[in-house]
């Protein structure tokens, strides 16, 4: 008997433990591909809003190692968004200047599917979010009290930009927020 208990144990163990894994082998390979497909320029529309469509282009910049940053112009506020590495961790620090705000909202990655990455903001328990990706596009949906509350959907685009545009964009995108 002692010998099935144990036999049985190990079995559970290696199961959850190879889950485990599994899960911690999809969500660095979901936080690499973010990295690595983020920098660029992208095209956008914000197609579901509190105040109806708005475009919402964006240019993502490394900033540093482990540090992809971008803002977008919606015409009334500034969107910065910034994604970053930290004690093994994937953060998020969204700021919209709208209405005068300068206090940023501090997200964490807390669930990856095949290719969406969700995050909660641990001091706005009312506020997800969460990112889809592939090469060419790239869809956000913001969750206010768990409703649908902003759609945004972003496709890469070839736009290019003088060395001082791009200088201006990633100055703007990597400031400290």
């Amino acid at each position: 008997m002692k010998k099935v208990l144990t036999t049985l144990f190990v079995v559970l163990f290696s199961q959850f433990a190879y889950a485990a894994d599994l899960e911690n082998a999809l969500s660095n390979n979901l936080v690499d591909e973010l990295f690595a497909t983020l920098p660029g320029s992208w095209h956008g529309r914000a197609i579901e809003t509190p105040v109806g469509p708005i475009e919402y282009a964006m240019n993502f910049h490394e900033c540093v190692v482990a540090v992809v940053a971008g803002v977008a112009d919606t015409g009334a506020s500034l969107h910065f968004w910034r994604f970053w590495k930290s004690d093994g961790e994937l953060r998020l620090t969204f700021l919209s200047t709208f209405r005068g705000n300068q206090k940023p909202t501090q997200l964490v990655a807390n669930q990856f599917e095949e290719n969406m990455i969700w995050f909660f903001a641990p001091e706005l328990a009312l506020l997800t979010l969460s990112i889809t990706m592939n090469e060419a596009a790239i869809n956000i949906h913001v969750f206010h009290h768990q409703k649908p509350h902003v759609f945004i959907r972003l496709t890469r685009t070839d736009k290019s930009m003088s060395e001082s545009e791009r200088e201006e964009s990633e100055k703007k995108s990597c400031k400290k927020l």
